[in-house]
């Protein structure tokens, strides 16, 4: 579906795709938000192309709202706006792509051509996930984690609506009446760059929690993800004080263990306890947000925590940030870049009372701003550079590995894209060098190797400029120039002729331009030379 208050541009779009050879067909279009709001509703659309500024509601609002009602439905914007605030917002409701005025015909086709496989993969996947349900439906334990692991990645979130007896039936748990809580545990250190000591300490992890938790509980399960250890604990109200002082005693045992390895930390937290599975991603949320708070409190701890719902932003300098940080990308020179994400790793460290949550906030603020504006300046990045360096930060434990990882992985990233790039920009320019050094005995003129270089006069010549520091004539006497010192240094041959080699026409000009490029005569620097 395509929603943009100006109808020209709803056409447009529908006459620029190939939509059958995408296999997609437009399904309607909406000159407002109500009138998207509506045809979202009643056509749910699979995919919507939508304008961030509309009568009714704005693209964002619509988003928001079309969410709640089809939240499998992809959004792609259509934009004139570069601000980072739209794009930051379009991030957090899940938009695809953010595509900026005036439309793009490849970039758009390719927008919807990967939506498309996004699409595909999902009903395949879906239909593997049936296959396997069926052909594992006496595996206990592959069922178990295919729930837990589901919840942890926040998929198939209808199922914590399912009556507790639904739930053991088809996953084979044991839940009963009580307090459902989930815990985190995470072992920090670049020991654990080698798969085997991950291997070791997590064999540790299973065999401790079985012996320590299994007869404290109604049900468990564990699961390794992302880096992190969750657990899900169902257990009567009263009995969580001993599952705290297992948790202690299980993060005692794995420091004892741990004692074989260098760079080991790990710490641990609790989440608030509920008594309805519906309820069970406050608590995940919760335990995730205390295992944030070693960030800025120290590992090797049990963190349980309450926060508000709505944690408060304290670090409050990011619109600043934002806009040097744009500025130094455009540069494609790393140093002020590194220079600006420095400042930005005082300014956090200096908050007072900063939390660990608030630190990842910022954290990835930055990585999405980088993502945005080096799309945004058409310097290309390495495959999901996000998900890597959203990855990274999790994994760190203090708020100075955290920055660290992220100043060192974004400059790198960054080189290695400006490289790219300087090179794809000064391409037009070392073919025009290679076109003067061939034919700069010739009369040569600015229209033809502009020509040679595939741009036009006006912007070669800028282009030019900028990347030499010299016009084209400026360039071109200096190349015919240093020839005719070669000729006046190696050869006999006459001022005259060396004039003519070196593509000038009059003795005179050759002369006087010779003079004033060498502070010599000819004569007198063959002389001087030869």
């Amino acid at each position: 579906m395509i929603a943009d208050d100006e109808q020209k541009i709803c056409q447009l779009i529908e006459k620029l795709v190939d939509w059958p050879g995408l296999q997609m067909q437009v399904a309607g279009t909406a000159a407002n938000g109500l009138e998207a709001l509506e045809k979202i509703q009643s056509l749910h659309p699979d995919i919507v192309i939508t304008d961030i500024r509309m009568p009714g509601y704005d693209g964002l609002e619509l988003i928001r709202l079309s969410k709640e009602y089809c939240p499998k439905t992809e959004f792609i914007i259509i934009s004139g706006y570069r601000h980072f605030e739209y794009a930051q917002t379009a991030i957090r409701y899940g938009v695809h792509a953010y595509i900026l005025k005036p439309i793009k015909k490849d970039e758009l086709t390719q927008t919807l051509r990967k939506l498309g496989e996004k699409f595909q993969e999902n009903t395949a996947r879906e239909i593997s996930e049936e296959q396997l349900k069926q052909t594992l439906n006496t595996d206990k334990q592959t069922l178990r984690r295919t729930f837990f692991s589901d919840f942890i990645a926040r998929r198939s979130r209808e199922r914590l609506s399912w009556p507790t007896e639904k739930i053991n039936q088809e996953f084979r748990y044991a839940f009963s009446l009580g307090e459902f809580c989930i815990a985190v545990l995470k072992m920090d250190g670049r020991v654990f760059d080698q798969p085997k000591n991950q291997a070791f300490m997590a064999d540790k992890v299973e065999n401790a929690a079985a012996r320590l938790f299994k007869d404290l509980v109604n049900d468990y399960e564990l699961l390794f993800f992302g880096g992190f250890y969750y657990f899900l604990f169902q257990m009567q109200p009263e009995h969580r004080a001993g599952v705290r002082r297992q948790m202690k005693l299980l993060l005692d045992e794995l420091r004892v263990q741990g004692d074989i390895l260098q760079d080991f930390a790990v710490t641990a937290a609790l989440g608030k306890g509920c008594e309805k599975l519906s309820d069970l991603e406050a608590s995940l949320d919760n335990a995730r947000q205390n295992i944030e708070e070693r960030l800025v409190l120290g590992t090797g701890k049990l963190y349980e925590n309450e926060f508000p719902e709505n944690m408060p932003v304290k670090f409050t300098e990011f619109t600043e940030f934002g806009r040097q940080f744009s500025q130094a990308l455009e540069t494609l020179e790393v140093f002020p870049v590194r220079e600006v994400l420095l400042k930005l790793k005082a300014q956090v460290l200096a908050a007072e009372g900063i939390s660990g949550h608030e630190l990842l906030h910022v954290a990835e603020e930055v990585i999405s701003l980088y993502r945005f504006s080096m799309k945004n300046f058409q310097i290309p990045l390495e495959e999901d550079v996000q998900g890597k360096l959203s990855t990274g930060t999790r994994n760190c434990a203090s708020a100075g590995e955290l920055f660290d990882y992220l100043i060192r992985e974004v400059t790198v990233s960054y080189e290695k894209a400006a490289v790219k790039k300087r090179q794809k920009e000064n391409r037009p320019i070392r073919v025009v060098k290679q076109f003067i050094a061939a034919h700069y005995q010739e009369a040569i003129t600015l229209e033809q190797v502009s020509a040679a270089a595939g741009l036009s006069p006006a912007y070669f010549s800028t282009v030019f400029k900028k990347d030499t520091g010299m016009t084209f004539l400026e360039y071109l006497s200096g190349v015919r120039m240093d020839a005719a010192k070669h000729l006046l240094k190696e050869t006999n041959r006459t001022v005259a002729d060396i004039c003519a080699a070196v593509g000038y026409s009059d003795v005179r000009y050759f002369t006087k331009s010779f003079t004033k490029y060498s502070g010599l005569k000819p004569n007198e620097y063959r002389k001087l030379y030869s």
